[in-house]
């Protein structure tokens, strides 16, 4: 599957010829990554991501979380390094709204993908 770097959620059309969701993000060190689910948007019944770069593997948490109301969701499972992936799974946002996708690496690095949860 190849995939496309965006600045905001959008109907995009993947080689498959489906549509997904996809969000970019560069961390404080720079690095950038892409995350994209199969459906053309995030709803609260969105139950997996996928997260994509070359420094895929160094990847240590990641977390949901909704500024608004500052609080998060469970914990994310985060799947092994496949084809410079990684599968984000039980996925749980509580509401629709503004939240964050935050991303923690293993050298002290962070970012955050901005997600409108329809």
């Amino acid at each position: 599957m190849i995939k496309i770097k965006a600045l905001a959620a959008v109907g995009l059309v993947t080689a498959s010829g489906a549509f997904a969701a996809t969000f970019s993000m560069t961390s404080r060190a720079g690095k950038t990554f892409t995350l994209e689910t199969a459906q053309d948007r995030v709803t609260e019944a969105t139950e997996s991501f996928s997260l994509c770069s070359d420094g895929v593997a160094a990847v240590k948490k990641v977390k949901l979380w909704m500024p608004e109301h500052g609080h998060g969701s469970s914990a994310v499972t985060v799947g092994a390094v496949q084809d410079g992936c990684r599968e984000l799974t039980a996925i749980n946002f509580t509401m629709t709204g503004s939240w964050e996708v935050r991303v923690e690496f293993t050298d002290g690095d962070s970012g955050k993908f901005d997600v409108d949860v329809e």
